[in-house]
């Protein structure tokens, strides 16, 4: 007896659909149908394959290591289908949308016809009645527009459309019967996914390359960088979106179900353009205080030591500043600029400063700030975490040496 497909077609449509839109609302726009129907054919899947397919990420609906696995030969299915459309119209059928109406009975019929010559011979062949594969061929013309098979004083004969549908049936039965040894294969694998979200620092280098470590030492773990405000990450932290934040410490945390691991030290900076007109002086603060900036956003760390530095020496902190919270973009806007930027760098960066900058020689009181990961307090690290952990935690010593 044949095995019975572990997706059905529709299943296969919707895990498509869900992960490329990673939404079910924006899936359920594309395919017409309601969000409760989708998450019930994407239970069922999870059920059948005994797998978890999708999980709540940072852009919405993100496949786990598995639901990878699926996702791919989901699209191969969606993508054999579309090439079949595209041949059963190219030879004149008024075919529908297939991927909608395609079922596994209406293929096993058509091919069991084909192979045998007569729809009884068929429902002989499949262990099925005559008007159950009567019934499935009938659906197949209408998905069609057209009869995909000829009467004749024997039987039926397989036209053109006919071999293309047997044609795809074999094709998808590839690749969906071939999903259960592949997700078995995963199970002595390390699975599961790391999501990073960046704050500003100057080394943030040492995340991608503890992540080139994880690709070889971890292949199946899907990695993921985020930059973004402290606030928002904070909040994919505590909802589960991501699962550490990178960047420098507030001690404490905003929150008491969140916890901080440092990992080493940045120094304040004020950096202008190597060619800016203050780059070659010793200015003063009141002097600079007169400039334009570049800060952090109100609320955050930076932008309190910056404003406190002014105010202590009497000085009006400048209402009129660029606020840009990505570190890259920060020192492009330096470089483009007569704007003074306030940055942190750690001594190797210091050392390796992006060329076009230069730092301006100011002594910063209290100028060190500790960078590490902030994540979720008591809350048990997979192995893939742990895994990253450990490597960033290693690694750190000798690539802040480099």
């Amino acid at each position: 007896m044949k095995k019975s497909p572990p997706l059905t077609i529709r299943h296969a449509r919707v895990i498509d659909a869900v992960a490329t839109h990673a939404s079910l609302a924006r899936a359920g726009e594309h395919l017409n149908t309601s969000q409760s129907s989708l998450s019930r054919a994407i239970a069922e899947a999870e059920h059948t394959l005994r797998h978890t397919l999708f999980q709540r990420g940072w852009t919405g609906m993100e496949p786990t290591s598995q639901g990878e696995v699926v996702i791919a030969h989901c699209r191969r299915m969606a993508s054999s289908i579309e090439a079949a459309q595209s041949g059963l119209r190219g030879s004149g059928a008024r075919v529908r949308d297939l991927s909608h109406y395609l079922t596994w009975e209406m293929l096993t019929a058509a091919d069991a016809v084909r192979a045998t010559g007569s729809v009884s011979a068929a429902a002989e062949y499949l262990g099925q009645s005559q008007p159950n594969v009567s019934r499935a061929l009938a659906k197949l013309v209408t998905a069609v527009g057209r009869q995909p098979f000829r009467r004749t004083r024997t039987g039926m004969e397989a036209t053109k459309d006919a071999f293309i549908l047997c044609e795809l049936y074999n094709q998808l039965l590839l690749d969906v019967m071939a999903l259960p040894s592949r997700l078995v294969a995963l199970s002595g694998e390390v699975t599961g996914r790391v999501a990073i979200g960046l704050l500003p620092f100057s080394e943030q280098a040492m995340v991608m390359k503890a992540f080139g470590v994880m690709l070889r030492r971890h292949r199946h773990v899907r990695l993921q960088a985020v930059t973004g405000s402290y606030a928002a990450l904070i909040d994919g932290l505590r909802q589960d979106e991501l699962d550490f934040v990178l960047g420098p410490l507030r001690s404490p945390p905003p929150y008491e179900t969140l916890e901080e691991k440092r990992l080493y030290s940045e120094s304040f900076a004020m950096v202008v353009r190597a060619d800016h007109p203050l780059a070659s002086s010793q200015p003063t603060l009141a002097l600079l205080a007169k400039e334009n900036w570049i800060v952090a956003p109100h609320g955050t760390p930076t932008r309190r030591y910056f404003e406190e530095l002014l105010i202590k020496q009497g000085l009006t902190p400048p209402a009129q500043t660029c606020e840009i919270v990505t570190f890259s973009l920060a020192e492009q806007m330096i470089l483009h600029s007569d704007a003074i930027g306030v940055l942190t760098y750690s001594k190797q960066m210091r050392r390796a400063l992006r060329e076009g900058l230069k730092i301006l020689p100011i002594e910063l009181p209290e100028s060190e700030r500790d960078i590490g990961l902030t994540l979720r307090k008591h809350q048990p690290l997979t192995i893939a975490q742990k895994a990253f952990v450990e490597i960033l935690t290693e690694g750190r010593s000798d690539w802040l040496s480099e």
